[in-house]
């Protein structure tokens, strides 16, 4: 379903106004220095999704609200009320598309602002529900990264560790800066000290407002209080603070400035927190002794059709007069110091200026995250020795079985299947060991890259020229630990660094499949699911199950987009093409026979590399475009 755009017939181009920005992070080493507040309200939100099945159904409804400069604002609602809906289109997280259609009149201090254009996001932090932090960082690594990444060029390195240590010390994170994040397998910090770290690596930039989704979810009452404690101090220094909240204790509720309730996709409830007893008593709900009010204004909410407490006097209507939206000041910049949009009402759809989310320095981005990455190496110390242990065992456990298979005699025709069964299981379990570790890397990282990807730490060519480069040296390492010990105990009789050659390249093909398969896929249970697609086809159309030739025709085509099949051949031309001009004519014919068994053409190994060559590249490029089309759609 199109959505109709609401807009004025003048335009205005939306630039930084780079001064004020760089002022905003230069100026003052201290997070929470106070600076004026700035109000955040909207009118008429309204969101609807389309479907052939049941038409089309209104998931928020002239929504209203606003959230008072240096106060903090909760909105509530039971599930299914709208209350993340609301969040992620102030937010601009969600725009129109597709069959989703949202329009909204979104104002700071009276100011129109689209959510979703790329200079008012830069001034917005979120931070969401589940804490999407690298594990084995910590809260000080954490929030020095997203400060090296996000503030201007012209930060010192002293002015970024003053930063860093000024917010540790508001945040409360003094005592476990230099503790790991941690997580489900990796004892860390805990889920009040995990949720402050999220707050604080998105306060860096001293944004303009920060909208939080249930920021005290999983946690206990003490830790719920300290992070709504936090909130109230990042307000004060002037920032608009905005979050949504399931049922709060009784004193964390009674802690909110401003409160809106949402039932139904619907405003419920708009106004002070202290004056909630009053209006809902004069409204036929009052609250019972001793109770906690937000159970009861949600057991309200649930309780009673919505009719009904309208008639009641809830689900007023926005009284607010709030006039035409301004268009800049004498300098002709909005309050967040871009140039301000003229329309009344900005239609947050497929048409907005939504452009490329990635910051400048794309050499400095690729080289903080290789660098956390190798940090990252070193401390997961399970992963890369299981990586590392099973290739070592693997590889042991060949160069026993086929001890020196490759120094037997090839005119005993069992001694060459031999030999060309080692070959076989060497390259298999190069194709194995380096594939599965790429293919989960990217689905497990998936959380932490979106949040860094959607608040411009870095962009998509950053991230993947990092992991790829991160791939290429583990697999390297890894084919050669492999190689050193296969290759003197079983005895291959090629070039111990072209055989490395073969198997690095073979290696890194599959990775490239691996890597594309791991874009598309949204987490690691899935990616499980898909190994056997990645590796049964290679193994079925490599030639040595059944050749090629006995095929179906339709069907032979598709050993040109599996590496393995050039990767044996290329092998297996290493191992066997001298002894096929020996001397000995049984010799020459058995070493013929097991080349031809594979359709391995000794005049056309230059095409198996260049194959292989383009096969990588191919897949590489296809995973970035997937990567960045994921990446992009979801934010």
């Amino acid at each position: 379903m199109s959505v109709e755009v609401v807009e004025s017939n003048e335009e205005f181009e939306m630039t930084a106004k780079k001064p004020h920005m760089q002022a905003s992070f230069l100026g003052a080493d201290d997070p929470f220095h106070p600076r004026e507040g700035k109000r955040l309200t909207w009118t008429n939100v309204n969101m609807a999704v389309s479907t052939k099945k049941n038409g089309t159904k209104d998931l928020l409804k002239n929504v209203w609200g606003e959230s008072p400069a240096k106060e903090i604002t909760a909105i509530m609602g039971p599930s299914g009320a709208g209350k993340t809906s609301l969040l992620n289109i102030l937010a601009g997280r969600t725009r129109s598309k597709g069959n989703l259609a949202v329009t909204a009149d979104v104002r700071l201090n009276n100011y129109s602002v689209d959510p979703t254009s790329l200079e008012v996001r830069k001034q917005i932090a979120f931070v969401a529900q589940d804490d999407s932090l690298q594990i084995t960082a910590t809260p000080r690594e954490a929030i020095r990264f997203s400060a090296k990444l996000r503030l201007p060029k012209k930060t010192t390195e002293r002015e970024i560790e003053t930063l860093t240590t000024k917010m540790l010390e508001s945040l409360g994170l003094t005592h476990c800066a230099d503790t790991y994040i941690g997580g489900a397998l990796l004892k860390g910090i805990s889920g009040g000290e995990r949720k402050r770290t999220s707050v604080g690596v998105e306060l860096v930039t001293k944004p303009a407002i920060v909208f939080l989704d249930e920021p005290t979810s999983g946690l206990d009452s003490f830790s719920a209080t300290q992070v709504i404690d936090l909130l109230h101090k990042v307000a004060n220094a002037g920032t608009s603070v905005l979050f949504t909240v399931h049922q709060p204790s009784s004193e964390v509720f009674n802690s909110f400035n401003h409160l809106i309730l949402l039932n139904k996709g619907e405003v419920m409830y708009q106004g002070s927190v202290a004056k909630v007893p009053t209006t809902f008593e004069i409204c036929k709900h009052p609250l019972p002794p001793n109770y906690n009010p937000a159970d009861w204004i949600m057991t309200v909410a649930q309780k009673h059709p919505v009719e009904q407490l309208k008639s009641d006097g809830l689900f007023q209507a926005d009284k607010r007069v709030l006039g035409a939206a301004l268009e800049g000041g004498k300098d002709g910049h909005d309050a967040l110091g871009f140039t301000a949009h003229s329309s009344k009402q900005v239609d947050l759809g497929k048409e907005s200026n939504l452009v490329d989310m990635s910051p400048p320095g794309f050499l400095t981005q690729a080289k903080l995250l290789f660098m956390r990455e190798m940090k990252n190496l070193a401390r997961d110390k399970a992963s890369v020795g299981a990586r590392f242990g099973i290739t070592i065992f693997l590889n042991l456990l060949f160069g026993v079985i086929f001890k020196d298979v490759g120094r037997s005699s090839n005119a005993d025709f069992t001694n060459s299947q031999s030999h060309f069964g080692a070959l076989i299981m060497v390259q298999l379990s190069a194709l194995f060991g380096s594939a599965q570790p790429a293919l989960f890397a990217i689905p497990e990282e998936r959380p932490v890259f979106l949040r860094e990807y959607s608040t411009d730490h870095y962009g998509v060519p950053a991230y993947f020229l990092n992991r790829l480069t991160v791939e290429a040296l583990l697999t390297f390492l890894q084919m050669l630990v492999a190689q050193c010990l296969n290759f003197f105990l079983i005895g291959f009789q090629s070039n111990f660094f072209l055989l490395l050659a073969i198997t690095y390249a073979l290696a890194m093909a599959s990775t490239a499949l691996a890597v594309l398969l791991g874009c598309y896929i949204e987490d690691g249970k899935m990616a499980q699911e898909f190994l056997p697609l990645l590796f049964v086809p290679q193994m079925l159309f490599a030639g040595f199950f059944v050749a090629i030739h006995l095929l179906p025709e339709w069907m032979q085509w598709v050993q040109y987009i599996c590496s393995l099949t050039f990767g044996v051949r290329l092998g297996l031309l290493a191992e066997f093409e001298g002894c096929t001009s020996d001397a000995d004519a049984l010799i020459a014919s058995n070493c013929s026979k097991i080349l031809s068994n594979v359709n391995a053409d000794p005049s056309e190994k230059w095409w198996y590399w260049l194959i292989l060559v383009v096969l990588f590249v191919v897949l590489r490029l296809a995973a970035l475009w997937v990567l960045k089309n994921k990446a992009s759609s979801f934010y």
